[in-house]
């Protein structure tokens, strides 16, 4: 090892002991160190694995590199993950130090930004990376999603003709990242007409054809803009996936069942995750597995007893009551959130919190394009707090619902005490926060006993 980066990996594990000491969690500040120190860390510190995995996409990313850390966990792998969900550069530099001098651990599994994915392939050229989907997501950030797919698919070409890059076949807007790449390429996708939703909503990002600009046929949507879609005007089409989920049937939140297919031969899983759009990340995972060379009946076993990821549809339980935390930070995700909560019969109290943090995008206008107006009746309470209430309470009072009992309070931690106080025993609180106000959500409930921090869990 060279003088600076021993001296960075040195600076980078103390920092961490110290921030852990005094209750931090330590998921950032010591990567940043040792990139200040060592420019060229990340490329140094790849070499000392010989797989690395990234995992990204707009929705999805932890989800699946959690599952997919389940499924190595059950193949008998030896590997460190970015778990506490920094996935920025100096996330990843932080995860890949903490396990510095680890001589038993060989696979780093890397959960990766949107917009750090590009420079984290080109400083690692990764054995295998994953691509979930690509939506409208903080715009004043990263940029209109066709910004993205462009420099993705740039940072693609150089790829050694050993790595592997997985794409959802059903999302045009990835599921032709890797022309122009020398690495092999695997789709995933669902095979279930049964799901169709008939037409892209629409918020949809992607309706035209990448190739020629025409608007896109869809035989099949499934969610927003994935689907069976084919280009009535060029030869662009959606691939056939070596991976597909059919016989899939969604329970409400309580998760949902399928049959996955693969080269190697079929399992029916039943998963604890719910919602459509965990079947993609179950899929996407099991593809990685597959690659991996990881059997089946493993793989089976580790999806079965995956549990949700940090406040991702996650379920947890107050005095009696039940409470569900859904992740929204794009239309997209949320029209998903609302389509698997209000799923079953019965009016349900929500408390919905929005933040514009740098975390969260400070372009909060994608409320508008959330379908609010399909769930308003199914509404029997709902609270609205975070930096921009104001604008989610203002949403809401266009979808001219004239009786929702609405209540406004800015203050998460007295809205929460408000909602919960609010929801009867046996009964369910759904919470709907952005990025940042699910961190404050966490450590309120942490407090009150409910549920661990996230660099705990």
């Amino acid at each position: 090892m060279d003088a600076r980066l021993f001296t960075a990996v040195i600076a980078s594990k103390t920092l961490r002991t110290t921030i852990r000491l005094l209750g931090g969690g330590a998921t950032a500040a010591p990567g940043l160190l040792a990139e200040y120190i060592d420019s060229t860390a990340l490329q140094k510190l790849a070499k000392y694995y010989t797989s690395l995995i990234f995992v990204t996409g707009t929705n999805g990313k932890t989800t699946t590199a959690r599952l997919l850390g389940n499924i190595l966990e059950y193949g008998g792998f030896s590997f460190i993950h970015n778990r506490s969900g920094s996935n920025l550069l100096r996330g990843i530099i932080g995860a890949l130090i903490d396990n510095f001098g680890n001589r038993n651990t060989n696979i780093a599994l890397l959960e990766a930004d949107e917009a750090t994915l590009p420079s984290a392939i080109r400083q690692t050229n990764p054995n295998i990376i994953i691509f979930n989907n690509l939506f409208r997501d903080q715009l004043d950030r990263y940029g209109e999603v066709d910004k993205i797919r462009s420099i993705w698919q740039k940072a693609l070409i150089h790829l050694d003709p050993k790595s592997v890059i997985i794409l959802n076949s059903d999302d045009h807007s990835v599921a032709h990242l890797g022309k122009g790449s020398k690495a092999t390429v695997i789709y995933f996708g669902l095979e279930d007409k049964n799901l169709s939703i008939g037409k892209p909503p629409h918020a949809s990002d992607f309706t035209n054809c990448i190739a020629c600009g025409k608007q896109l046929t869809f035989d099949e949507v499934y969610m927003a803009h994935l689907g069976k879609y084919r280009c009535p005007d060029c030869s662009l089409i959606r691939p056939k996936p070596d991976i597909y989920a059919s016989s899939v049937k969604l329970i409400a939140e309580k998760g949902f069942e399928a049959t996955i297919s693969t080269p190697k031969g079929e399992i029916k899983i039943k998963s604890q995750l719910p919602g459509l759009y965990n079947v993609y990340n179950c899929l996407a995972a099991a593809t990685a597995g597959i690659v991996l060379g990881i059997k089946l009946e493993k793989i089976k076993e580790a999806l079965e007893l995956s549990t949700p990821a940090f406040g991702r549809t996650e379920r947890l339980e107050l005095d009696g009551k039940k409470i569900f935390i859904g992740l929204v930070k794009n239309p997209t995700g949320f029209n998903e959130v609302i389509r698997t909560v209000f799923e079953g019969s019965g009016k349900k109290n929500i408390l919905i919190a929005i933040n514009d943090l740098i975390a969260d995008g400070k372009d909060v206008s994608w409320l508008w394009d959330v379908d609010f107006e399909f769930i308003v009746s199914k509404i029997r309470k709902v609270w609205i707090s975070g930096i921009r209430a104001s604008d989610m309470a203002l949403r809401l009072k266009y979808t001219g619902a004239k009786k929702l009992e609405t209540h406004i309070d800015d203050n998460l931690e007295t809205a929460v005490a408000k909602a919960i106080d609010g929801t009867q025993i046996g009964d369910t609180l759904y919470i709907l926060p952005t990025y940042t106000a699910m961190l404050k959500l966490k450590k309120i409930l942490a407090e009150a006993g409910v549920s661990s921090q996230f660099w705990e869990d």
